[in-house]
């Protein structure tokens, strides 16, 4: 659904999926209790509505529930990005979206995508990134720039995406050795 058909009511439709997304992730985790207070549910909520008022052209009002959002969960999620329905920030502190995605997007901690210093638009907006369905962000995983990234990628922790990506692609960080003080660096096959 484009932006020019946003309706009250197809936002509240998006906030019961991700609220449902988001208590499905919960108890996989074995976590229980109610969803009422958690940031992850809020900072979904606030960009929602941050989003239906940007929309329906009230700059201001989007711009003041954006800011909230930054103030009371520290989620950084701009009123332009057009993020589908499922969205699941688990963990929004430190959390930058700026760009497009489709369905079931999924962002941890510390992590997200924006702009860089290409002004090329490939749908999200000049210099923004457009993700698929189904794309995974683990925690500090960055997309960077005017960057493709097909549905069901999933960008390990602390990688950092520059570049476009096919259908079911994983991204991840080279494994790293840790040796001990006084331990001897052995030969690589």
């Amino acid at each position: 659904m484009g932006p020019a058909t946003m309706t009250l009511a197809e936002t509240r439709r998006r906030i019961r999926i991700d609220r449902e997304r988001l208590r499905r992730c919960l108890t996989e985790r074995g976590i229980e209790g109610g969803m009422t207070f958690s940031p992850a549910l809020l900072c979904v909520r606030l960009y929602r509505y941050s989003r239906y008022f940007y929309v329906k052209g009230w700059r201001r009002a989007a711009r003041l529930v954006w800011q909230l959002n930054l103030f009371l969960t520290g989620a950084d999620i701009s009123p332009l990005s057009d993020l589908g329905e499922g969205l699941l920030v688990v963990h929004p502190f430190a959390v930058t979206i700026s760009g497009s995605a489709g369905k079931g997007l999924t962002v941890e901690g510390w992590g997200g995508m924006g702009g860089g210093m290409s002004l090329e638009d490939i749908g999200a907006g000049p210099g923004l990134p457009l993700l698929g369905d189904d794309v995974q962000l683990d925690r500090s995983a960055m997309v960077l720039g005017a960057v493709r990234v097909g549905h069901g990628v999933r960008i390990g922790p602390g990688c950092t995406v520059v570049r476009h990506l096919p259908d079911g692609a994983r991204v991840e960080a080279p494994a790293v050795r840790v040796r001990r003080a006084g331990e001897q660096d052995e030969a690589l096959p």
